[in-house]
Formats: structure tokens, C-alpha cells, sequence
């Protein structure tokens, strides 16, 4: 019996040191997600998505998923940039590894080598009460400017003056640039 006990408990430690490492990518997921939220000026979405950027510990822990607009809010990791460093979390001083890999979770949102669509012509827009805008394009395709985008569109000429191009960025979003200025969107 006693004998059981000791094989039990070396299981349960065995287990746990394997634990260790998937719990510390998923940490180190969430605190790199909330450090691409800095950029964002109002306190209420940066808040929102620092709550997206905990998703990773969330789904590891088997907790509810959090909301999708919150998820969205998380801009992507850029590809091959490496992560900050571990002093820009407040934790101590570690090696760095040889060469940065961004999580599993970070590598599911990461493109995949999508091409820009072709250049088109912004069919109508229209603005809603907090200045982000709705597009309909003329290849019909209509378009929402994220909520955490802090860029402003100020068109006042007749939609079909603008010329349009919808680039991939992340699975949450896509940029959409109109002339020099660059907005988040999704497909609405």
C-alpha cells in the first residue's frame, strides 16, 4: 500500500514539472498581448483589451472564453519582431532564448502569407456617433473600423473618389488603407 502512495505521488510530481512549461508559455502569451495594448489611448479599451490579451490562460485553465470584441481589441504580434523583454514585465532578469518563438496561440493568430486584394472604390461610408466609420466597397464588400482603432477618417468627398486596398493583418482585423491613412477593419 505504502508502496502506492510513493508511485502516486512521483506520478503527481512528474505531471506537474510537465505542467510547468505549457503554464509559463501561456503566461508569458498574456503578458506579451497586454503589452501590444499600450498603444491604445482610451482607458476603457485598453482595459477591455487587456481582458482579450488573457485568453491564452483563460483557455488553458478551462475558463469561459472572453468576449470576441475583447479578443479583437489584442493587436497582433508582429511576425518575426521579437517579444519585449522580461524587465518590461516587472519580472527578473532572465537569459533570453536563442531564438524568440511567439506562443501557440500567437502562431494561430498569425496570417498566412495572405495577398492584399486589389485596389477598389468605396461605393458609400457613413460615420457613426463615435467617428468610426462603415464602408461599403464596389465590389460590395462592406466594411467596420475596429472600435480600438484610434485612427480618424475626415472624408468629405463623394465615396467613389477614394480608392480602397484591404490587406490581411491579423485573424481578428485587416487594415485598410485609403490614400496615405491606415484603418482596422472587419468584414461587417
Amino acid at each position: 500500500m505504502k508502496r502506492y502512495f510513493v508511485l502516486g505521488l512521483g506520478l503527481a510530481a512528474a505531471l506537474c514539472a510537465l505542467a510547468a512549461p505549457a503554464m509559463a508559455a501561456a503566461r508569458d502569451d498574456v503578458l506579451y498581448g497586454i503589452s501590444r495594448c499600450g498603444g491604445i489611448a482610451d482607458d476603457r479599451t485598453w482595459l477591455d483589451c487587456v481582458y482579450g490579451a488573457a485568453q491564452p490562460m483563460r483557455a488553458q485553465l478551462g475558463l469561459q472564453p472572453a468576449p470576441l470584441s475583447q479578443q479583437k481589441l489584442v493587436p497582433p504580434a508582429i511576425v518575426g519582431a521579437p517579444p519585449p523583454p522580461a524587465q518590461a514585465f516587472g519580472a527578473p532578469q532572465a537569459a533570453a532564448p536563442a531564438a524568440p518563438r511567439p506562443g501557440f496561440f500567437m502562431r494561430m493568430l498569425t496570417p498566412k502569407h495572405e495577398a492584399p486584394e486589389p485596389p477598389t472604390r468605396m461605393a458609400s461610408y457613413k460615420f457613426d456617433a463615435s467617428g468610426h466609420f462603415t464602408a461599403t466597397l464596389a465590389n460590395g464588400e462592406t466594411w467596420e473600423q475596429e472600435m480600438g482603432d484610434a485612427a480618424i477618417a475626415r472624408w468629405n468627398k463623394p465615396a467613389a473618389t477614394y480608392t480602397v486596398q484591404i490587406e490581411p493583418s491579423s485573424s481578428t482585423y485587416h487594415l485598410m488603407k485609403v490614400g496615405p491613412q491606415e484603418f482596422m477593419v472587419d468584414k461587417d
